[in-house]
């Protein structure tokens, strides 16, 4: 008898563990459910150059626990808008990594799912003809997320820039503009990196680039009071800070002029870094005396700014 009641008493407690198992995991295991994907990039209260609102082309992929690329779950021509809910139907008990690129549709990025996680990879086109100052369509927003299906459930995801924004401005444009030139179109020249490996962060390809001169920025605000814009870009960076040398050029129109290069800039992804100064006049000392007579003449030739 009581090996009787050792056994039911076994199988009761065998019983309630698998029902807990069940229920931890919402429904059966190896079942297929719903799962609800809500995106969202970060908001801006007014219209503004990193607002979000370009990046309205969105693409994804599902890769399994061992990384490969569940293809029959891949899109590459989905629309948003800011936010976007998605449903997916996945097994109950697998765990799965997700990846967002959202960007805009001309963008200059190229997003290769690899059929793996590792070989998720976006890469940045930077030929000269696609590589201007002050393009707002370089904008874009990316996450990835690994999680466990255990049932219907909702996951709230948020995609960030893997770019660092380097904005420069100035205070002197009507100085410079009494002076006689009157600048037009700005260019920056700054290392940056050309892949992003898309289920990691991790950054490769180092290089210079030229974002190559495009007319100033019109009705933006500077992120520092004072201060207009002379230039803005979006530079692919890592995740930790690293320091750049940073080359500021500009024009008329007709004759360009480049400032020094400015050294150990902070740039670091998903970060502002906002240089600022008098960058296009300098203030000239001039004593003024009046001889009657000629001695001779003296001529002197001021420094280009």
């Amino acid at each position: 008898m009581k090996k009787f009641i050792l056994g039911v008493a076994a199988i009761v407690a065998l019983f309630a563990t698998s029902c807990q198992q069940e229920s931890n995991l919402g429904v059966k295991a190896g079942k297929t459910a719903t799962v609800s994907i809500k995106l969202n990039t970060p908001e801006i209260a007014s219209r503004a150059y990193s607002d979000g609102t370009t990046a309205t082309a969105l693409q994804y992929a599902v890769y399994n626990a061992e990384g490969t690329e569940l293809t029959d779950l891949t899109v590459v021509d989905e629309t948003i808008n800011m936010r976007k809910e998605i449903d997916l139907q996945l097994t109950t008990g697998n765990t799965y990594t997700l990846i967002f690129w959202a960007a805009a549709p001309d963008a200059p990025y190229t997003v290769d799912f690899g059929g793996s996680l590792a070989n998720a990879i976006m890469t940045v086109d930077y030929s000269t003809a696609k590589t201007l100052c002050n393009d707002e369509k370089r904008d874009a927003f990316w996450v990835y997320h690994t999680f466990t299906v255990t049932g219907t459930m909702e996951l709230s995801l948020e995609l960030k820039r893997p770019f660092a924004q380097l904005n420069v401005g100035t205070n002197d444009y009507a100085k410079s503009t009494s002076a006689g030139y009157t600048v037009t179109q700005s260019k920056i020249e700054v290392p940056a990196y050309t892949k992003l490996y898309l289920a990691t962060g991790v950054v490769d390809g180092e290089t210079k680039v030229t974002f190559d001169f495009a007319n100033i920025p019109q009705g933006e605000t500077f992120p520092v009071a004072g201060y207009d814009y002379m230039a803005m870009n979006y530079i692919l960076m890592s995740a930790d800070k690293v320091v750049r040398e940073v080359t500021i050029s500009y024009t008329d129109g007709v004759t360009p002029k480049t400032r020094p290069t400015v050294g150990s800039v902070p740039l670091q992804r998903n970060y502002r870094t906002n240089l600022f100064g008098q960058l296009l006049t300098g203030n000239v000392k001039v004593n003024v005396e009046i001889k009657p007579e000629y001695d001779d003449e003296h001529d002197m030739q001021l420094p280009t700014l």
